[in-house]
């Protein structure tokens, strides 16, 4: 996580550099960073809203800690100015599949030799956790699934993207999380819709029969995801009740950024399992508790936004290489957003980060073009 800190300040600081030359030698100080994407709107949208959240959060100053969080937004600005065309994309995907195959080979590792194999003692790939790992290979694998399925790269590229997007998506099955599973089920759903749709009929008996294949433990895992009497999904349900009462009594700024954790003992209900949780397993409940419901609006205006400006740019045979991308792009959306009903992924820097770079992609290499002309 600090490599990653330390690698977003030099982007930052370098494309700064770069444009306080241009400026200096007369042209556009902002050039290439004027283009926008559907992304551009709703992400600015939601980063006043979290501003404004911070002015009214219950804890102002504690609040304020959480706004160094907001400069990750920033990669949707960097991606629609630094990546030049559908090249420059699928570099930035070459660079995820390197990315992929460290963390397939980790948790390998992790699985079959640290003997983290099991619900108690899950692979996490050297992460700070199993959620995060799974989340991340879920994205991937669809992502690389989606340029496997694409004609318009080399038969022995497209055959790498598959084997590495089959063994991310078996690791996300090891990692026992239940909430990876789903997401990665409507993942294929959509890519499927997208690059194969005379399969979909075939989908269901697919699932059964994959089902049925699985390790016992992973199908038992599968099987208990809508388990009622499960203890995380009671406990689940005891969160979302605490954050609806957060909800109604600060509905426009909510609590404030950060305060959920701190909180949560106040509003925690009577039928909780784990007496203090740091989010509430929840993108939408999450978000609105904290920041209030219009900021989580604005998070599915970006949802929504990527679905309704990429879906015309998978199904476009015209560009094949920006088709992949943006089938990527659908896929993961669909995947995350799926899992975020049951986890707080949108909070997950880690996750965040990969999402906003791969959502930025297609649109970023369908629109890039020569920077604006210098300013007379």
């Amino acid at each position: 996580m600090a490599v990653a800190n330390v690698a977003l300040a030099l982007a930052l600081a370098a494309a700064s550099l770069w444009r306080l030359g241009a400026w200096r030698s007369g042209q556009d100080v902002l050039g290439p960073f004027r283009r926008t994407s559907p992304l551009h709107g709703p992400v600015a949208l939601f980063l006043l809203l979290s501003l404004l959240a911070v002015l009214y959060s219950t804890d102002a100053i504690r609040s304020a800690r959480e706004v160094k969080g907001l400069f990750t937004f920033l990669l949707v600005v960097l991606v629609a100015g630094l990546v030049d065309g559908v090249e420059d994309a699928h570099l930035v995907v070459d660079a995820l599949r390197l990315t992929t195959l460290y963390l397939v080979l980790r948790g390998l590792v992790d699985y079959f030799i640290l003997g983290y194999d099991n619900v108690w003692e899950r692979l996490s790939g050297g992460l700070s956790i199993y959620m995060t790992y799974a989340g991340l290979l879920m994205v991937l694998s669809l992502v690389l699934a989606a340029r496997a399925l694409t004609a318009g790269r080399e038969r022995s590229e497209r055959l790498v993207d598959g084997g590495l997007s089959v063994a991310a998506a078996v690791l996300v099955g090891l990692t026992f999380t239940r909430n990876a599973y789903l997401g990665l089920a409507a993942g294929v759903v959509v890519l499927v819709l997208t690059a194969r749709p005379r399969l979909s009929l075939a989908l269901p008996p697919l699932a059964v029969l994959l089902f049925l294949v699985l390790p016992a433990g992973v199908r038992e895992r599968a099987a208990s995801t809508f388990d009622r009497t499960d203890a995380a999904a009671r406990d689940r349900l005891s969160m979302w009740s605490s954050g609806a009462v957060m909800i109604s009594e600060r509905p426009f700024f909510g609590v404030g950024p950060g305060r959920v954790k701190e909180l949560y003992p106040v509003y925690r209900q009577p039928e909780f399992v784990e007496a203090s949780v740091g989010h509430l397993h929840n993108n939408l409940v999450n978000l609105a508790a904290e920041t209030g419901i219009p900021s989580a609006l604005a998070y599915l205006a970006i949802v929504v936004a990527v679905f309704a400006a990429g879906w015309p740019l998978s199904r476009d045979r015209t560009r094949p290489q920006v088709r992949s991308l943006a089938r990527g792009a659908l896929a993961a959306n669909a995947a995350l957003f799926v899992a975020g009903m049951f986890e707080y992924n949108f909070g997950d820097v880690e996750i965040l980060r990969v999402m906003l770079v791969v959502l930025a992609l297609p649109f970023a290499a369908v629109r890039a073009g020569p920077a604006p002309p210098p300013v007379s």
